[in-house]
């Protein structure tokens, strides 16, 4: 009897690794979305809601990640657990906000917003990001124009902002009001960046320098809300 379990126990986290590994046979690679996505303007956008544009960044460069809110929005689910080995998403519709976290920690992982911009268009924000092999972090910004039903790119909204070899940043995205804050980890220490939104896009407001407790190592891993 007790074989038998320790088989069915092998089989079932077998399974598990398996649909794991599965979400990411096809997914589109975060490297290759950094080095594109602010050469294309993306078209055929039906709407400026938050499930019409992504689902057109996901036509484009399909990621387990989008497909997985997606499922989540047009279920009208705010939060959706996939099981183990599957990511967890948050949707805040009334927020213009969307999270998915990997499971397990360390793997991709995805954060979204938008902004109404006062000329009547939106400003979506994806901020995408892998903390190993290789580190990666970056936000692609969006202008929706309901008008062309576009997607344009706006990649200067955070020059200056962006990794390098001796510095990482990384990006809270605003899930409640409009503030962007950008924290910087590297020879200055730990770096926090306020950008303040003024109708049209995020700006630079303040920067603060923070005293960490501990080892003061910058922390990947999505907590559970």
């Amino acid at each position: 009897m007790k074989k038998m379990v320790m088989v069915a126990m092998m089989a079932l986290m077998s399974f598990a690794t398996a649909v794991g590994q599965d979400i990411y046979s096809n997914s589109t690679s975060v490297v290759n979305i950094n080095s594109e996505w602010e050469h294309v303007t993306l078209s055929g956008v039906t709407d400026g809601s938050l499930i019409a544009m992504l689902d057109c960044f996901n036509k484009k460069w399909p990621t387990w990640m989008v497909t997985y809110a997606l499922k989540t929005m047009r279920k009208g689910q705010h939060l959706e657990r996939f099981g183990e080995g599957l990511p967890t998403v948050f949707y805040e519709p009334q927020n213009g906000w969307v999270d998915v976290a990997a499971q397990p920690m360390g793997t991709e992982f995805m954060h979204v917003c938008y902004w109404k911009r006062t000329n009547g268009h939106r400003l979506l924000a994806i901020y995408l990001g892998k903390p190993i092999d290789p580190s990666i972090h970056f936000v692609c910004f969006y202008d929706y124009s309901p008008q062309k039903h576009t997607l344009t790119p706006e990649p200067h909204i955070i020059d200056g902002y962006q990794t390098t070899e001796d510095t990482k940043f990384y990006y809270d995205l605003p899930r409640e009001g409009k503030n962007l804050i950008i924290s910087e980890f590297g020879p200055r220490g730990h770096v926090r960046h306020t950008f303040k939104w003024d109708g049209m896009k995020p700006v630079y407001s303040k920067s603060e320098f923070i005293e960490d407790i501990g080892d003061g190592e910058h922390c990947d891993e999505d907590e559970d809300n």
